[in-house]
């Protein structure tokens, strides 16, 4: 190439002239390169925009533009895999966090975010795979050892989800969410005192954690502690009314204390929320036996059956009230 300015050859891809300093003109496919980046910029903006309205569709489409213009820009593709896990397209969302991976291998998000989407399809190995890889990136992160902790937990692998809890701990010493699955897990590892304290950690860092308070109900249930277990159901039901199956094992508690009175308006509450519970409607019964309203216990020990034929132990108590009442008898 010639300068124009100064009459010297340069090279052929060269924007300046070394020797005169003059700036040379770009040619027709460098143009076009050019315009391309600045449209793919402003497509890939415009995307990222709609997304975060909640307009996935619109945005994916802006970032099909964007990659026929400019294939690998930026973060287009990682984006594009968020977006489909949002919509539940699986599939895809892999598709396009693979694309990523290809032009990023040592992405820790890019990982994370595969680790996820194999997590939701069930593909556990894959999962652990990307999660570890995030792990020998960035190893001083509590998400991630809470992610691998969850993975073990799935997995039946008890003591590695411990581990990897307590780690997530060491570097969030506030996660709350670490602290409830540490307390689920040594719950199935028969821990109960461990999975107490856990849980109480929970709602001291939490107080408005309303799955920890019924998972203290049950560890205090399986530790016979009735009145600290009718105390966590509760306090789950002051935070969420509605919750079914806190009202449910709150009824057994108070069952259990012999406050059948106070049952049966528990299981008067399940059944309401959830009028297709066999279990339920048995345990109305049984309450209402202990309170001597046989009619009443009739009618829902029969409810019971109609919603589940197979609830043998509804057809056995039903039994036994005809018995009550053709012997006259009120012991049972």
């Amino acid at each position: 190439m010639i300068c124009p300015e100064c009459n010297l050859l340069i090279p052929e891809d060269s924007r300046f002239c070394k020797e005169c300093g003059n700036k040379l003109e770009a040619s027709l496919e460098e143009k076009e390169a050019l315009t391309n980046q600045e449209k793919a910029e402003k497509l890939y903006r415009e995307g990222i925009s709609l997304y975060h309205q909640g307009l996935f569709d619109d945005a994916l489409n802006r970032w099909e533009e964007t990659l026929e213009l400019v294939p690998d820009f930026q973060m287009t593709s990682y984006y594009m895999g968020v977006a489909y896990y949002d919509k539940g397209m699986l599939s895809k969302s892999v598709e396009s966090f693979k694309k990523a991976e290809a032009a990023n291998p040592t992405s820790p998000a890019i990982h994370y975010r595969l680790g996820m989407v194999y997590y939701a399809m069930g593909l556990l190995p894959d999962s652990e795979f990307h999660f570890k890889k995030v792990r020998s990136i960035i190893p001083d992160t509590a998400q991630i050892h809470y992610r691998l902790a969850l993975l073990h937990q799935k997995n039946a692998n008890l003591d590695e989800a411990v581990n990897e809890l307590k780690q997530a701990l060491e570097f969030s010493p506030n996660f709350a969410r670490a602290y409830f699955i540490l307390g689920t897990v040594y719950y199935q590892k028969g821990m109960l005192p461990e999975a107490a304290e856990a849980l109480r950690k929970v709602v001291e860092i939490s107080p408005g954690y309303v799955m920890a308070y019924y998972w203290l109900g049950q560890v205090y249930f399986h530790k016979g502690n009735m009145k600290d277990t009718v105390e966590s159901y509760a306090k789950a039901l002051s935070l969420s009314p509605k919750f079914a199956a806190a009202h449910y094992h709150l009824g057994i508690a108070q069952a259990r204390k012999g406050q059948h009175e106070d049952a049966a308006a528990s299981f008067n509450k399940v059944i309401e929320l959830d009028p297709l519970d066999s279990s339920a409607f048995y345990h109305l019964g049984n309450s209402y036996v202990h309170l001597g309203m046989l009619d009443k216990a009739e009618d829902f020990l029969n409810d019971a059956i109609k919603l589940n034929p197979e609830n043998t132990q509804a057809f056995f108590l039903l039994e036994k009230v005809g018995e009550i009442k053709r012997s006259g008898a009120m012991e049972y």
